[in-house]
């Protein structure tokens, strides 16, 4: 079911890390993670949050071994 998908801003807050408040900056500067508005609820897509953290990594390569001369 497509209710199953929706995560609440408290549950969003407790996967990223990031604050409900900084959740709420997000919403109201239409920036971050896209969200839903059902009456008054707020709802994040399972799918938008994993592309949100998806977006976050940092690819990392690894160093070169130092030569001896």
């Amino acid at each position: 079911m497509l209710a199953d998908a929706l995560l609440t801003t408290e549950e969003v807050a407790d996967i990223t890390g990031l604050s409900q408040e900084t959740l709420a900056q997000w919403r109201s500067q239409r920036r971050g993670i896209p969200y839903l508005k059902i009456g008054r609820s707020v709802r994040y897509a399972v799918d938008d949050v994993q592309a949100y953290l998806e977006s976050c990594r940092v690819s990392v390569s690894v160093p070169k071994e130092r030569r001896q001369i």
